[in-house]
């Protein structure tokens, strides 16, 4: 079960790469949590700055059977999601692995895999929430964190239960219906298929219309012809 084991520590790197680096002393669920990250990370190596505060913890996976490393993403994102929620913060899915509230991110989450030949042998979800942690006066626009949204502190290890008791149903409820999972994911995104968006390609702003999200990537129509985005950051509306 998620969560049977947890490590917390009081510096350290990345707690993904704790893990990559430990994983085979440590039982499947195993969660370590960190109190600050000096070489936190979000995806393309962008850096998450993580310091006293925050929420910054990573889960291991060890999959018995064939699953997409995006079953993980999706299912922290659904559960996060739910949980905000539940304590009253209204909030989105940024595809594919952010959560938003209003326009400001507000939790990122970070899945890598390590791979046995073609199949998935570890599976590590870095999740960091900015909670009680003062967001840095340059990303001040762009970031908040929970204290700011609610007005109050929160106590880090509670929330940490809430969540992991949210992941760990999400994941066991859709391991054997992904497809599932996908649909309520999508839900719960800021985007939708079928909506205008406007986006930077090749340095000049674009109008689009989305016709498909998949996990790795969105197809959107532009001037009657289909391309792909990789990310969303180039997302302006």
């Amino acid at each position: 079960m998620i969560g049977d084991k947890i490590i917390f520590l009081p510096i350290i790197g990345s707690t993904n790469d704790f893990l990559k680096e430990n994983f085979d002393k440590f039982p499947s669920g195993t969660v370590v949590v960190a109190e600050v990250q000096t070489k936190g990370r979000g995806r393309n190596n962008r850096t998450w700055v993580s310091p006293e505060g925050g929420l910054w913890f990573s889960i291991l996976f060890k999959p018995k059977k064939k699953v997409k490393p995006t079953f993980f993403t999706k299912a922290a994102c659904v559960a996060i999601n739910k949980a905000l929620n539940q304590i009253g913060v209204e909030n989105k899915i940024k595809w594919p692995n952010d959560i938003y509230v209003k326009a400001k991110k507000l939790c990122g989450i970070l899945t890598e895999t390590i791979f046995e030949g073609q199949h998935p042998k570890v599976i590590i979800c870095g999740i960091g929430i900015n909670v009680n942690n003062q967001i840095p006066e340059e990303l001040s626009d762009k970031a908040v964190s929970l204290s700011q949204i609610t007005g109050r502190p929160h106590d880090l290890k509670k929330l940490l239960k809430l969540l992991l008791t949210k992941i760990n149903y999400i994941v066991k409820k859709y391991s054997t219906k992904p497809e599932a999972l996908t649909r309520v994911w999508k839900e719960r995104l800021m985007q939708k298929e079928g909506d205008e968006i406007r986006f930077l390609l090749d340095g000049k702003f674009v109008n689009g219309k989305i016709l498909e999200i998949e996990d790795e990537f969105i197809v959107v129509e532009v001037d009657g012809k289909s391309l792909k985005l990789f990310s969303l950051d180039v997302i302006v509306t």
